[in-house]
């Protein structure tokens, strides 16, 4: 999804003085529901790409704060991820069955911007929220999101993004009885806000409760260098097919 770009040299310059200070661009993102739908998601499975573009740190960093926020709002979620070479679903069905998912929200990665050295700028996220028993998609956004300053931990931004597409989901109307989340100056988050994952954790699958009440089995997540392209990245196709059969 999404175009890759490489960012001039004096625009880079520009750029790369707000990446080496604390500031963080606001992340641009818009929103579809579908009109008709009335359903509210009460067990939601998170499906990404690994490392969502970026690493380890942050998919497990955005998967603890997603859980977070989602539980304030009666909601239990859980997250996982593919590389896009799994050849056989049934485990990861399987997974989702177990959970008990009343719903899946995918979230696939490309195209954004990288500097002339290759280091990533910005990624675009695209999302889907499906209905399992209704085997159908009521949900979409689109998001244009920004590493920001070097300086700033990558499980601070990972954790922006968590608030930034959850919020989306409060206003929309899935995530209910509870507030949107406000940023601070520079789009930055308290330390004590920033979820910090263990050297060897595992995803967010493994925090999760199953539907009768079951841990996850723990699944660790190997440690990813980021990658300069996120042309191999797994695809919004590649996430659909893997959702349960109705």
């Amino acid at each position: 999804m999404g175009n890759l770009f490489r960012i001039s040299t004096p625009a880079a310059l520009a750029v790369g003085s707000m990446l080496l200070g604390g500031c963080a661009p606001t992340t641009v993102g818009v929103t579809s529901r579908a009109s008709d739908y009335t359903g509210k998601p009460t067990r939601m499975y998170v499906l990404g790409t690994t490392g969502m573009g970026w690493n380890s740190d942050f998919s497990m960093a955005f998967s603890a704060k997603f859980r977070e926020v989602t539980r304030q709002c009666g909601v239990e979620s859980a997250y996982d991820e593919i590389s896009g070479l799994e050849l056989d679903s049934s485990a990861l069905t399987g997974r989702m069955r177990t959970f008990g998912a009343d719903t899946v929200l995918t979230i696939a990665n490309g195209g954004g911007v990288v500097n002339t050295s290759g280091g990533r700028l910005s990624i675009n996220y695209g999302t889907t929220l499906t209905d399992v028993r209704q085997n159908r998609a009521v949900w979409k956004g689109k998001y244009t999101f920004s590493r920001g300053g070097t300086i700033i931990p990558i499980e601070e931004r990972a954790a922006v993004l968590a608030i930034d597409i959850t919020n989306s989901l409060k206003k929309d109307g899935f995530l209910t009885g509870c507030a949107q989340i406000a940023l601070g100056q520079n789009g930055r988050l308290d330390p004590a806000a920033v979820p910090h994952a263990a050297a060897g954790g595992s995803n967010g699958l493994a925090g999760a409760t199953g539907k009768n009440g079951t841990n996850g089995a723990p699944r660790p997540v190997p440690p990813l260098a980021a990658p300069a392209r996120p042309t191999t990245a797994a695809t919004l196709r590649d996430l659909q097919d893997l959702l349960p059969s109705k």
